[in-house]
This record gives C-alpha cells, sequence and structure tokens, in this order.
C-alpha cells in the first residue's frame, strides 16, 4: 500500500465514525516526521509494513478514544518548530501563536537595546521559546516559569530541542521570581469550572486540568498576577495575556482595579483573545 492510499482509506474509516478526515494526511506526515514539501514529494512512495500497521493502529486510537493528533505522535508543529507534547501540558493553540505575534512586533517596536522577558505559566515552553527564536537578532533574555514539575521537564526538553537559551524556575506565579522585567507574558488557566460541561471530550481528557481550569469564573490567575506584577515589572514594563473569549470586560475591569489600561485584541476568528496592559 503506498502513502495515498493509506490516506484514502483511513479518510473512509474516519468518515464512517464522523471524524475530522483531514487527521488521515496530518497524521501520516507526522508520523514520517517529513515536512509538508518532502512529504508531498512522496507521496506515492509504499509505505513498509511495520509504517502501515503502526499508522492504522493510530488511527484506530483516534476513532476509539478520540485522541488529539498531538498525543498520537507526541509532538505538534508550533510557529514551524517542533514541540514535545505529553499528558501533562497543553497542546500548543492557534490563538497562542497570534499572542506571540504581538510580543514580537512591540519588541521590535521599542527602542530599548536589551529586553528581559517573563512567561508565567510556560507550559510546554512554547511561548519562551519562540520569542527567544523568533527575537533573535535582539538582546532577550527570557525567564520561563510554571507550578509543574513535569510540565517543566517537558519545556526544557523543547528548548534543547530548539536550540533555545531559557531560563527555567519552578514557582507558583511569582512566589519564586526575585528579578524585574521589561514584559511579562502569560497564557495561564483561565477556563471556569462551570464550562467543563460544555467542552471537547478530546481536551477534557488529554490536557491536564491544571492548565486548563481557574477559580473566580476563571480570573483566578489574571487577579493574581495583575495584584503583584508591579513588584516584577521596570518603570516601564508591560504584560500581555491570551484570555478566554468572554473575559474581555473582566480583564478590563480588573486592570483598572489594579491600576493598569488594558486594551483588547480580537483573533483571527474575530473572538477577544489577547490583552495588553501598561501600567497607568
Amino acid at each position: 500500500m503506498n502513502r495515498r492510499q493509506a490516506i484514502t482509506k483511513a479518510c473512509l474509516l474516519l468518515r464512517r465514525q464522523g471524524k475530522e478526515e483531514s487527521l488521515a494526511r496530518f497524521l501520516l506526515m507526522y508520523m514520517l516526521d517529513e515536512s509538508p514539501q518532502l512529504f508531498s514529494n512522496n507521496i506515492s512512495e509504499d509505505l513498509s509494513r511495520e509504517n502501515e500497521d503502526k499508522y492504522f493502529s493510530l488511527i484506530e486510537k483516534h476513532i476509539r478514544e478520540d485522541m488529539p493528533l498531538s498525543h498520537l505522535v507526541g509532538f505538534e508543529y508550533f510557529y514551524d518548530r517542533k514541540f514535545k507534547v505529553t499528558k501533562d501540558v497543553l497542546s500548543p493553540r492557534m490563538e497562542t501563536e497570534e499572542l506571540i505575534y504581538r510580543v514580537i512586533e512591540y519588541v521590535k517596536t521599542t527602542k530599548k537595546d536589551s529586553i528581559k522577558i517573563l512567561d508565567l505559566c510556560t507550559g510546554s515552553g512554547i511561548i519562551a521559546i519562540t520569542l527567544k527564536k523568533e527575537l533573535e537578532l535582539k538582546s532577550i533574555e527570557l525567564i520561563a516559569s510554571d507550578i509543574s514539575e513535569e510540565a517543566l521537564e517537558v519545556a526544557k526538553e523543547n528548548a534543547e530541542l530548539n536550540n533555545a537559551d531559557i531560563k527555567f524556575i519552578q514557582s507558583d506565579v511569582f512566589n519564586d521570581i526575585d528579578e524585574k522585567f521589561d514584559i511579562i507574558v502569560s497564557n495561564p488557566p483561565y477556563i471556569d469550572r462551570k464550562d467543563e460541561i460544555t467542552m471537547k471530550t478530546n481536551v477534557l481528557n488529554y490536557d491536564p486540568h491544571l492548565a486548563l481550569f481557574a477559580e473566580e469564573e476563571g480570573m483566578y490567575f489574571y487577579r493574581k498576577i495583575l495584584e503583584e506584577a508591579k513588584n516584577y515589572l521596570k518603570d516601564s514594563g508591560v504584560i500581555f495575556f491570551e484570555i478566554g473569549h468572554d473575559q474581555r470586560e473582566k480583564i478590563i475591569k480588573l486592570a483598572d482595579t489594579n491600576d493598569y489600561h488594558a486594551e483588547v485584541y480580537k483573533d483571527l476568528n474575530g473572538r477577544d483573545r489577547m490583552a495588553f496592559l501598561e501600567k497607568k
């Protein structure tokens, strides 16, 4: 069986179960660890029996357990870089790419010769690592923290995989942070527990709940960060958050309460998803 035939068969299996057929192509490409161009060039090549068995075993696993692509293969691509994914970290989301883009654009316009950035709740390390790689022409010092020791181990592996010089600290928000920063960026847990019943099972079953849910209607970490951030920001320091699509008014009110001005940006789908905060 060649690759094209395997994908066609997998699409049929997925269609019968009401699953997204595009997974068939991406799964085989990821499993073979090939670039899109190389994979397209080799689309008519025969699969080894070993790879054929492995591929359809993963297709069946997806159908049976609703396991997402990143967990089927153990990694995901983000900003065209490969990142390890395990049960201890969130799978990368497109919305986070947009958050990073906002930070990059801000850094490019600043007149500072060197920038110090703190990535709170780093998870797999995608924010810190991507910023370090995308801003290599700038003098950037990056520190990334997370409360989860297991998540930090994954983040360290990803930093090594992507040749990114990041300092990692295990910390519950600012508890073990003792420096000041030009930028604090965070994609913290922000889902209200009451919304759990509406979430997809492939998120609930495979993403760590520690990284998904927050008390106070999802606002706990935003409040905690904003109440303490002034002790960790330089005079002209700023904050970037990823937020829930329905949290615009809450983040603006919380920012105002803590003497910050907040500006909220929409993502490519027109949903409020990123917040930029600066001290009043």
